[in-house]
């Protein structure tokens, strides 16, 4: 979506999934085939609704551009990929928001309809959020090093706040063949839908995040 104001359509908002899973593998109760309805079919749909209430509403003032990647599974190909061959140059991207794992809610963030940032004391964009009523909090499982697991890291590293949107709660069906769409709450992800619409509206109209000092990686 092409941001409408002057300036600020030169900045882009990369909004992204990733849409591989584990395909078939060991079979466990027979059933080796593994759905990843909440990792990652979850955040594919929040991608999809985001840029349907984007395209509903005023334009945007940044442009937005919206990614499925592929391959986050086996070392983050697609993001690699787009890095390499980028819809608008990187060093115009103002800020990513990854979104993984958003098919059910997580106890440590508040439950039903919340949501957690990973790396959110690295960057402006939790804090700036958080200000304006959006109901997500910072990763509640530092040590599971949530923020260097998907794909935002790859932005991040290349000097782009990226952080990535999730409500994963250690669930056992992580990575297994029952991680299926009948164990999906709706309700939750909804909610978390609405404040990622919130978030991104935010974050192409609003201040451009910002690394807080040492908030970078490998700086």
């Amino acid at each position: 979506i092409e941001g409408s104001d002057p300036v600020l359509k030169h900045e882009v908002v990369l909004v992204d999934a990733h849409y591989d899973h584990l395909g078939i593998g060991r079979p466990v109760d027979g059933d080796s085939i593994y759905n990843g309805a909440d990792d990652d079919a979850s955040g594919v749909t929040a991608v999809l609704e985001i840029a349907r209430a984007m395209m509903r509403g005023p334009r945007p003032k940044r442009t937005i551009i919206f990614a499925a990647m592929t391959g986050e599974e086996v070392g983050l190909l697609g993001t690699r990929w787009y890095l390499a061959h980028p819809a608008a140059p990187i060093a115009q991207m103002a800020a990513n928001l990854e979104i993984e794992m958003i098919g059910r809610p997580d106890s440590l963030a508040g439950g039903p309809g919340k949501a957690w940032l990973t790396g959110y004391e690295r960057s402006t964009m939790g804090d700036e959020l958080r200000s304006h009523g959006i109901p997500i909090v910072p990763d509640p499982r530092p040590d599971q090093h949530f923020f260097e697991r998907s794909d935002n890291i790859a932005f991040a590293r290349a000097g782009v706040p990226a952080h990535t949107l999730s409500s994963f709660g250690l669930h056992a069906d992580y990575h297994q063949p029952s991680d299926d769409f009948a164990r999906v709450d709706l309700d939750h992800m909804t909610a978390v839908i609405g404040a990622a619409v919130a978030a991104v509206r935010l974050m192409a109209d609003g201040p451009k995040p910002e690394w807080h000092p040492g908030g970078r990686p490998g700086q």
